[in-house]
């Protein structure tokens, strides 16, 4: 799914009233029915409701809402924030359209703002996507009244005050949204953790705009979903044999740290590598050898750490890092393995951190390795601690492209920055994965899907999904307090079932 700027989103509605063709006053209708429909299948049991609306297009579908709402029995009242002296013309054409039994109030001063009942939901239909400034006056006094009560709160599109493609500083003058429902798209911002108060539950509502916008406008941004690795996942043939689906190398594991670079083979395991060899230290072998015996164990000749390279050409595929520790010797023995390394490598855990403390290290990296940093691990890798996520975006993009690597930014929506410049946001996952292991898991199937024929570039772009959507079905079994990391991976195999 692509992501588009403000004005994009604009283009497309013009793109869609001129090419369906539909009158703005009906495409608006036909929003507003959607939302409406949502409304009713998922909160119908909130009878009473307010509909807070500016003058231009959003307060238009709040009062369409208000209409179709009423028709189906619920209790409305609207207000109109005057924040101009020019309404929109499918905005003043749906007022003349609202029922005179519905109660309407203008809010001009600060007077006029009311206090909102307890029993009643809020739905915010203040601004759109496309406001430029921070609210001010009577709008700012509004909004803060809302944020101050105790109401539940619904912004359609996107929260008022909300910047929908760059970083909003204004954070006192944006909706605190309990349910953002986002028209068409997601907008990039409610994909920052931020803006996590100003969204809330997140939910997308399609409302028909032209694919023919869709399939020919450009952007960088995208948002993966369902119907995107649908399109990635290669299945199998009947007639398949274990070496066309690759021969992948794990190098991990310290003393202490073992289960690391075990949670790591399972997972690149049940990803569906063909082979898995995995090197650890000599302490090490014997776990691996009795908890994962699908995979061929070597074992290092010294106990505690990794200290030895090794053939890698028999490897499609090479993942780095689990447990791995920053031993000095270790070092030598990685540096070495990056400089034979013919194939992708996946890096995370402390090789980043080793990567970040030698910066020649970065000349040794084949063209399309996947580097898993959380943020943490990023801002070692850039050496500058960023104030924001846009900020930290923007980095991590550009170093993908001058590195010539994929960056997989981790956390909520992890960002995945390619070298051609583009951006994919995942969709699945929730803050049960918050744990350690979590991330030792990501590597290993991101590794397993590289081994096997998928492009870097998939083999990132699918894991994340599954990894997240794994950890998904997990929530739902165990909650986001009890899963463990070993439950994700024991789920793995539904994400594949689904696909």
């Amino acid at each position: 799914m692509k992501l588009y700027t403000a004005q994009q989103i604009r283009d497309w509605d013009k793109y869609t009233i001129e090419n369906e063709p539909i009158a703005g006053i009906d495409l608006m209708e036909r929003a507003a029915t959607a939302l409406t429909e949502w409304y009713e299948e998922n909160l119908d049991r909130y009878r009473d409701i307010t509909i807070v609306c500016g003058i231009g297009n959003n307060g238009g579908d709040g009062l369409v809402m208000a209409r179709l709402l009423h028709q189906q029995g619920y209790n409305l009242k609207c207000y109109i924030v005057h924040f101009g002296d020019h309404p929109s013309d499918d905005f003043k054409e749906n007022l003349e359209r609202l029922p005179k039994k519905i109660s309407c109030e203008d809010i001009r001063e600060i007077e006029d703002i009311p206090h909102f009942s307890d029993e009643t939901v809020i739905i915010d239909c203040i601004f759109g996507s496309g406001i430029s400034r921070p609210p001010k006056g009577t709008t700012l006094q509004v909004i803060e009244r809302i944020n101050a009560s105790h109401n539940p709160v619904i912004s359609v599109d996107i929260a008022s005050g909300l910047y929908t493609d760059h970083y909003s500083t204004h954070f006192q003058s944006i909706i605190n949204a309990d349910i953002t429902l986002s028209i068409e798209i997601p907008k990039l911002s409610m994909l920052f953790p931020e803006n996590e108060k100003n969204v809330g539950e997140l939910h997308i509502v399609p409302i028909g705009l032209h694919k023919g916008y869709h399939s020919t406008t450009t952007t960088p941004y995208f948002f993966t979903t369902s119907q995107t690795v649908q399109g990635i996942y290669k299945p199998r043939k009947r007639f398949d044999h274990k070496g066309k689906y690759g021969h992948l190398l794990l190098i991990g594991g310290s003393k202490g740290m073992i289960g690391a670079v075990q949670l790591s083979t399972k997972a690149a395991l049940r990803s569906g590598s063909g082979k898995t060899t995995v090197i650890v230290p000599a302490c090490g072998y014997e776990i691996m050898q009795a908890t994962c015996p699908e995979a061929m164990c070597i074992a290092d000749p010294s106990r505690n750490h990794i200290v030895a390279s090794t053939l890698l050409s028999p490897f499609s595929a090479i993942g780095i890092g689990p447990g791995i520790g920053k031993h000095e010797q270790t070092a030598k023995a990685i540096r070495s393995i990056l400089e034979d390394a013919k194939v992708p490598v996946v890096i995370d855990a402390d090789a980043l951190n080793m990567l970040a403390e030698n910066e020649e290290w970065w000349d040794f990296l084949p063209e399309n390795s996947i580097l898993t940093p959380h943020v943490g691990e990023f801002e070692r890798l850039t050496d500058i601690h960023f104030i924001n996520s846009f900020d930290r975006l923007e980095a991590a993009s550009k170093m993908a492209q001058e590195r010539k690597v994929i960056i997989v930014l981790k956390g909520a929506n992890t960002a995945i920055c390619l070298p051609n410049g583009h951006i994919h946001f995942n969709s699945t996952g929730n803050p049960g994965m918050a744990k350690g292991g979590s991330g030792d898991a990501l590597l290993g199937i991101i590794s397993g899907l590289l081994a096997q024929p998928y492009t870097p570039q998939e083999a990132a772009i699918l894991g994340v999904y599954i990894h997240g959507k794994a950890g998904d079905y997990t929530a739902i079994d165990k909650s986001v307090e009890a899963m463990t990391t070993s439950d994700l991976i024991d789920n793995i195999g539904k994400v594949f079932l689904g696909i």
